[in-house]
């Protein structure tokens, strides 16, 4: 727990000081004292008051993108943290993993999806999809595929339907889908942070120059942008050479940008995209699911602890 006064609280969050007062009063703040007296707040509790937008992306298909989502989507429902997954990848995995195809039809049509929003601007209230108490979803349906061409412009003005939509969640995760198109765009217009899921192999390590370098171009038109970082996925337990020392190498070319923890080649992953629970409760014990746990805590602390004052 980092505990920081008002004043730096304001700074933090661009927020006045009755306001944050006004949070403390209701109880939505915790209040601490220091030696001396004075008010200080938690800095996590604090920024969950506001949506963080947290953008899953790479345009190589296979790296554990839409799994990675799902894993952060779990990690912030165990705490009871309201959190919004928005699947912008036509391939919907990460919306099959929170509803049965079942449940994404009604009276023999498909309910609505981003499909809609994006076809007819069908208000994104709308299309919000309830999965349970603490995570809802936006989701995708094939069709979102002939929605890839859509002009930068239009991109930047459509952010605004989608920060008013966030403003009710503490957490927003974004799939994009596995390529840079307008909809991969959008999501990378849409982050306070980028996630990029690594394999340490030749493909993965090769293009993601390339890849940061496309991120890198349209981050500059995102205000509300703060940083990326990548994290090894599908990560064997059966270490090669080869393997280690791509590892090692991204970890050399990015140094501070890269996760200390991984992604276990966990079978309960693939499970848990069909089994539709949440994967903290199914693999308790597990020592892979521990292992997943170290990296979904090393990235809170980056988006909470971590986060400095803007400006």
């Amino acid at each position: 727990m980092i505990l920081i006064p008002v004043k730096e609280a304001c700074r933090l969050t661009s927020s006045a000081e009755q306001t944050i007062r006004n949070w403390i009063d209701e109880g939505k703040l915790s209040k601490h004292n220091d030696e001396k007296g004075k008010t200080l707040i938690d800095k996590r509790e604090l920024l969950l008051q506001f949506p963080t937008v947290i953008s899953l992306y790479n345009f190589k298909g296979g790296t554990a993108k839409s799994s990675s989502a799902i894993l952060l989507a779990d990690f912030f429902d165990k705490q009871g943290i309201k959190c919004l997954v928005v699947d912008l990848d036509a391939q919907s995995n990460a919306t099959l993993a929170f509803a049965k195809l079942e449940d994404l039809i009604v009276d023999g049509k498909y309910r609505l999806s981003l499909y809609d929003y994006f076809n007819d601007h069908t208000s994104l209230h709308k299309i919000v999809f309830k999965y349970n108490e603490n995570i809802d979803i936006l989701p995708s349906r094939l069709e979102l595929c002939e929605k890839t061409d859509i002009d930068s412009i239009e991109l930047l003005n459509l952010k605004e339907d989608f920060y008013t939509l966030f403003k009710k969640y503490s957490v927003v995760i974004v799939d994009c889908p596995p390529s840079l198109n307008a909809l991969s765009r959008l999501g990378i217009l849409l982050a306070n942070y980028i996630l990029i899921p690594f394999l340490p192999e030749p493909f993965s390590y090769y293009g993601i120059g390339n890849m940061l370098n496309s991120v890198k171009k349209i981050i500059q038109y995102n205000k509300d942008f703060i940083a990326y970082r990548v994290f090894v996925s599908i990560h064997k337990s059966h270490k090669t050479n080869i393997r280690e020392d791509y590892i090692n190498s991204i970890k050399e070319q990015l140094s501070e940008k890269v996760f200390e923890n991984t992604i276990p080649d966990f079978i309960g992953v693939v499970e848990r995209g069909t089994i539709r629970k949440n994967i903290f409760e199914m693999y308790e014990k597990d020592k892979s699911i521990e292992r997943i746990l170290l990296l979904m805590k090393e990235i809170d602390n980056f988006l909470y602890e971590e986060r400095e004052i803007k400006g």
